[in-house]
């Protein structure tokens, strides 16, 4: 075999029966077949059958002459190839190396004998050191470590937010004062200019601030790599009693400080049953609460970084995730700046993340959106609302779309879903279970069970806020439809293997009322099969 693939050939099968009225008058039929032909004959004959409304009782006729053109046309292709490789070879015109090499390339990718011994990547070494570690004594360590890193850091973004506050103030004061004094000893020239230098002395502030911010994680996350992986040495060698000199030993245990109470919030929890035969268990959660505070790491927490279950879980199978309804553009993310707040250890930092998503999805958006473009006026009137015409048609990502960001420095979730979705059209009036929001968290829970995602918050209303058009009526409407869903869902996704969804949370707008939200646990408890107690009647 050369190193050069082998084009197929194109051959045309011609097939003749004379009609039912005359048998001197033939119909003739030709049927361009790829040879070799990789799919099933009677595949094929049904195929054509169909298509050219050929009469049933010529099936068993035409699938034998089928098959004997496509065994001879085969036999004739592969010696025909046969044979011009044998006189290359006789010629030397074939590349001997390249042969040796395109086999031997083949055997160490797929023999495993063969296979190159390749030792572990540097993330999988801390991935599994910083496993072993959190699952030892040397846990609350960890977490004090980290959480120094995180306070430094939201320092650090006081000091610059004070900073850039100073600034603006004093170039607010400037500027009054130039404007006041208009046409008495300013000119517009100079309020220009002004605005000019105030604008650029902006710039060069955020860029110094950032530039030491970007330094500072660097560092961190070098050192706490570097600290980790000299404490897993130290641990593995005296696992029953730790050194003084050990790296876990270097940092002294926080004293207790006042603990701030939460903030109260309705929350309701549900155990519930799902499949008809071989059931089940969910627990599900109703909570009224903002799904950006169970990502913010800078929550008034007292002591070390409120992580814990976060860390435990973050090598494992029992990882957690939140939906979070984002724009069109991946760099506008809400959540860059609350990802920001602390050092990213061990995967790339939010903004990497971010960038390098809307750099993978352009070629294939831009492909998508131009099949969908030409399907002609009924496909792009159905479209409308996910792309429409002008702007938003150009655009990468449309309503319906995701996109998934891992973190270990956020306060509970491993994977985030960024859910696109028009604001507009999701305010206005109701939804369908075709609607691209409803299928998007189709396309999430497959994802979630698949990549070991067991515990997961969604939006029930597909919004994080309450606006004056979502009345009562409308989100009971936009919840009932959601809920009927997502129990769909569940049942599909767990019925396809992977990771058992065993939390799921529907989050509500922090300002839902009482009224509103024991409503939305009644229909919740209506839609699902509660798991109650068996009593037994006297």
């Amino acid at each position: 075999m050369t190193t050069e693939t082998v084009q197929n050939a194109t051959k045309t099968f011609k097939f003749s029966f004379p009609t039912c009225t005359n048998e001197e008058i033939l119909f003739k039929l030709e049927v361009p077949v790829e040879i070799p032909y990789e799919g099933s004959s009677r595949e094929l004959v049904q195929r054509v059958i169909k298509m050219f409304h050929i009469p049933v009782y010529l099936e068993d006729k035409l699938n034998e002459e089928l098959a004997s053109f496509i065994a001879d046309e085969t036999k004739n292709f592969y010696n025909e190839r046969d044979e011009k490789l044998l006189n290359q070879l006789k010629n030397g015109e074939l590349n001997i190396e390249g042969i040796i090499r395109g086999w031997e390339k083949s055997f160490k990718e797929n023999v495993l004998e063969f296979a190159e011994q390749k030792g572990s990547s540097d993330e999988e070494v801390f991935a599994a050191a910083y496993h072993k570690l959190v699952h030892s004594p040397a846990l609350e360590t960890i977490l004090q470590v980290e959480s120094s890193y995180a306070k430094t850091v939201m320092n650090m973004i006081q000091n610059r937010d004070e900073d850039i506050k100073k600034l603006t103030e004093r170039q607010t004061e400037e500027m009054e004062e130039k404007i006041r004094l208009l046409n008495v000893s300013s000119t517009e020239e100079e309020i220009n200019a002004l605005a000019a230098k105030h604008f650029e002395e902006q710039s060069v502030a955020s860029g110094r601030w950032e530039s030491q911010l970007d330094a500072l994680r660097h560092a961190q996350r070098a050192a706490h790599r570097a600290w980790l992986m000299t404490a897993i040495d130290d641990y593995q060698l005296n696992e029953n009693a730790t050194p003084s000199n050990s790296p876990l030993c270097s940092f002294p245990p926080e004293l207790p400080g006042p603990v701030q109470p939460a903030p109260p919030r309705l929350e309701e929890s549900f155990t519930i049953h799902l499949g008809s035969q071989l059931k089940q268990t969910h627990n599900i959660r109703l909570v009224a609460v903002d799904i950006m505070d169970l990502c913010s790491v800078n929550r008034g927490d007292s002591g070390t970084w409120n992580r814990v279950q976060p860390a435990l879980a973050l090598y494992s199978n029992d990882l957690s995730a939140v939906v979070l309804l984002a724009d069109h553009k991946p760099t506008r993310s809400p959540l860059i700046k609350l990802a920001r707040q602390a050092t990213e250890h061990h995967f790339d930092d939010v903004e990497i993340q971010l960038r390098d998503i809307s750099e993978k999805v352009q070629e294939p958006a831009e492909r998508r959106n131009a099949e969908r473009g030409a399907g002609g006026g009924a496909a792009g009137g159905a479209g409308g609302g996910a792309g429409g015409a002008g702007s938003a048609g150009r655009r990468a990502l449309r309503a319906g779309d995701v996109y998934v960001t891992r973190h270990t420095n956020l306060a509970e979730p491993h994977l985030v879903y960024h859910l696109v979705l028009d604001d507009e059209q999701m305010r206005a009036g109701d939804i369908t279970s075709r609607h691209p929001a409803i299928l998007a968290l189709r396309n999430i829970l497959k994802s979630a069970c698949c990549n070991d995602v067991t515990n997961i918050t969604i939006p029930l209303l597909l919004r994080h806020d309450l606006t004056e058009e979502m009345t009562m009526s409308w989100c009971m409407r936009r919840a009932e439809l959601v809920l009927k869903c997502v129990k769909g869902f569940v049942l599909e996704s767990s019925g396809g293997g992977g990771a058992e969804l065993r939390t799921l949370t529907a989050a509500l707008p922090p300002s839902t009322g009482p009224a509103l939200f024991a409503a939305l646990a009644d229909l919740l408890a209506a839609t699902f099969r509660l798991a109650g107690p068996v009593r037994q009647a006297k």
